[in-house]
């Protein structure tokens, strides 16, 4: 199956945002969305010479929502990034059509740990490194599909390739997370430690 990669990383993600987030609004709106997303993730939509899943439109909905929801501060940065993250996914989508040695060490692990990687050393803040991939992934596709359009003679949108990659980055992103958390638990415990054992 093309999806198993993404409805497990999908499943892991659902039980971390359902279970282990805080429960707030946004926590449930979360996991609704990525329900809703690996409901319709298989499903394709055709509309003359445009072909699309339906998860494609969710996505896009949840990234733009997210991103409007984001405090200033961080808001213009994460569309900022967003760009230079979009047109290098969609580069890596174009890199794929000639399938260069690189990516024998997988289509799907090169690009994901690629992107990661920039996104946790480009941009500081950890929630909104969420909605800076969802955008980057969502209208970098767009520009791909109308790249090789006229090769393929329609417009292709929301690919296995796609849900799979976003899938292993939001995963290694999430991993990311939870080791910075507990690096900072550990800091924080080992300043303790040496603060209590000064002299008075």
């Amino acid at each position: 199956m093309e999806y198993v990669l993404f409805f497990w990383f999908a499943w892991m993600l659902w039980i971390v945002v359902t279970f282990l987030m805080q429960r707030t609004k946004r926590q449930a709106f979360l996991g609704a969305a990525i329900l809703l997303l690996m409901i319709h993730a298989p499903m394709s939509l055709s509309l003359g010479v445009a072909e699309w899943s339906a998860g494609y439109g969710i996505i896009i909905v949840l990234a733009c929502v997210w991103t409007g929801i984001l405090p200033n501060a961080y808001k213009w940065k994460v569309i900022i990034l967003a760009v230079a993250l979009m047109l290098l996914y969609a580069s890596f989508q174009l890199m794929v059509w000639y399938n260069p040695v690189i990516f024998l060490l997988g289509e799907t692990w090169v690009p994901a740990a690629v992107l990661s990687f920039v996104t946790v050393f480009s941009h500081g803040h950890a929630e909104s490194r969420y909605p800076l991939i969802l955008l980057a992934f969502a209208f970098g596709e767009l520009i791909a599909a109308v790249t090789v359009m006229p090769l393929t003679g329609n417009l292709y949108l929301a690919d296995a390739f796609f849900y799979n990659t976003l899938s292993a980055v939001l995963t290694l992103l999430v991993c990311w997370h939870l080791l910075e958390q507990l690096a900072w638990k550990l800091v924080g415990m080992s300043n303790v430690k040496r603060s209590s054992g000064l002299p008075l």
